[in-house]
Parts: C-alpha cells; sequence; structure tokens
C-alpha cells in the first residue's frame, strides 16, 4: 500500500516543526506587543533547533528533506522574526535596508549550508560562515541595552552590527560549532528565562 502523504516525518524532524511552531508562536506575541515574551520563545525555538540534527546524528536518520525542512525553520527563526520584532520596536524607516540585509544574506548562507553541509576543521565540525542563529544574539543585546542607552545611540550600534553580521554569514571561513550539549541547553533555556522573567516583570522593553 502506498503511503498517502507526499513525506514521512521522523521524530528530528517532529522536533524542527515543533521549534517551527514556537517560532510562530513568538511572532503571533510579538505582533501583540509582548518583545520580551517574544524574544523569550525564540530562545526555545533555538533549544529544539540546537536538538534535532542531533537527534539524527544520534537515531542515525540524517537526510537531505531534514536538511531542507531546517533550513525552512531556520529562516523563519533566526532571520524573519528578529527582523520583524526589530522593526516592531522602531527600528524601521531608512533603517530597514540592514534588516533586508540580514535577511538576504541569511537566506544565502542557509541555501549554501543546504547544498554543502558542515565543514571540518580540526577535525571537528564546523560552519561555512557566520551561523545565522548569532541574530538571536545580536537581537538580545540590543534589546538589553535599549533599557539603558537613548535610541539614536542604540539604532546606530545595530546599524552596524547588521551590517558585519550579513558580511560575515557569507565569509568563506570556518567558524566552530558549539560541541557541548549542555552548553546549548544552558544557553538556551538561561535566554528563555531572562526575557520570560522580563516580561512578567512587567520591564517596558
Amino acid at each position: 500500500m502506498n503511503y498517502p502523504f507526499i513525506c514521512r516525518l521522523s521524530l528530528p524532524d517532529c522536533l524542527t516543526l515543533t521549534g517551527m511552531v514556537i517560532a510562530l508562536g513568538g511572532i503571533g506575541v510579538a505582533l501583540s506587543g509582548a518583545i520580551w515574551l517574544s524574544i523569550s520563545l525564540l530562545y526555545l525555538a533555538m533549544l529544539a533547533d540546537a536538538l534535532d540534527g542531533k537527534l539524527a546524528r544520534w537515531l542515525g536518520c540524517e537526510r537531505l528533506f531534514g536538511r531542507y525542512l531546517d533550513g525552512f525553520c531556520d529562516l523563519l527563526l533566526y532571520l524573519v522574526a528578529p527582523a520583524l520584532i526589530f522593526y516592531l520596536s522602531g527600528y524601521r524607516g531608512g533603517s530597514a535596508f540592514f534588516l533586508a540585509l540580514m535577511v538576504v544574506c541569511g537566506a544565502l548562507r542557509l541555501s549554501r549550508f543546504n547544498e554543502s553541509g558542515n565543514i571540518t576543521h580540526h577535525a571537528a565540525l564546523a560552519y561555512l560562515g557566520m551561523p545565522v542563529f548569532w541574530s538571536l544574539f545580536i537581537l538580545s543585546g540590543w534589546a538589553l541595552l535599549a533599557l539603558v542607552l537613548p535610541p539614536l545611540i542604540c539604532a546606530r550600534l545595530l546599524s552596524v552590527a547588521l551590517t558585519l553580521f550579513s558580511l560575515a554569514m557569507l565569509l568563506n571561513r570556518p567558524f566552530p560549532k558549539f560541541s557541548s550539549l549542555i552548553t546549548l541547553i544552558t544557553l538556551c533555556l538561561s535566554g528563555a528565562a531572562l526575557f520570560g522573567l522580563l516580561h512578567l516583570g512587567g520591564v517596558h522593553g
């Protein structure tokens, strides 16, 4: 009997889709004005994204379909969602050029990854070009700096950061991967907890 659907989802694929749904939830709450909660949800989505590849390798079920699916999720999570949050937070007008630059360069970086995957550098897995998930760290730093710095200074700093980040994503050089699973989990949960607490505390972002 033929399988009735166009694809079969593995457990890692389901984890990838879980991250996508969480990222969509982050976009939804951002549109409602809950920026801190949105960033918190993006960190939870990042955790799913960090674990799906490791789970696929552990189960021995790596395949091109999963890499493509992960790429679409990364586009939403690390490019579209942060760009939208920046825009909703007042980074717009001429500054939108830098958001477009980040999204375009990130899409090129993800397309290159879909073609070649990770590379080996000094006997360890590495990324070719700066990985797109650094956008979430830029978003986090900018959101926290906005609590203490004037908007104009924050906007100028963000423009510089996005320009450098966009160029770094296209660099033909290796960037190290996080090798420790504990480090990845701690980083994602800490980010989710920090911005979740800012949301619950009613801090004005």
